[in-house]
């Protein structure tokens, strides 16, 4: 994919309302071979797997803005909570200096008594299958194609 497709399809997801977000989110995650969150009111899971023992915690927030640092407690709760080996984040845009900054302080507390690797992903990482999407990859299942049909046995 070129940059114009890329963008389009960037544009059209964080422009559209949040329940089409929710749907989106849940898609991805199939799409990176997780467990897709339930429906509707999902707890603060949008995906996760267990990997070599390792367990996956997914969040998706396709926001139309750069994501800041008040965007990382709730990511860094909910690793926590989940006990998560493996967290990753898919944002629409991105993230400020902000949040990868308290994320990075957040890591290193010694409150944590995990310390999980962690991937930050936007819309663009993954449809142009950045760099940073293919060293998050490594720590995933095999990526699904969910042009086959796959999407309508994980609804």
């Amino acid at each position: 994919m070129d940059y114009l497709e890329i963008d389009a399809l960037v544009n059209g997801i964080i422009y559209s309302n949040e329940a089409v977000k929710q749907e989106l989110g849940r898609r991805f995650a199939v799409y990176l071979g997780l467990t897709p969150g339930k429906s509707g009111s999902d707890g603060g899971i949008d995906g996760y797997a267990t990997v070599n023992n390792e367990m996956i915690y997914f969040q998706s927030k396709l926001s139309q803005n750069i994501l800041d640092a008040s965007c990382t407690a709730d990511f860094v709760g909910n690793l926590i909570v989940h006990q998560a080996d493996i967290g990753i984040m898919l944002a629409g845009i991105g993230y400020t200096d902000g949040f990868r900054s308290r994320l990075k302080q957040a890591s290193q507390s010694k409150l944590l008594n995990i310390q999980p690797k962690i991937h930050l992903l936007n819309l663009e990482d993954v449809f142009g299958e950045t760099t940073t999407f293919k060293k998050a990859s490594k720590d995933l299942p095999i990526l699904r194609d969910l042009s086959n049909g796959e999407w309508a046995k994980h609804k």
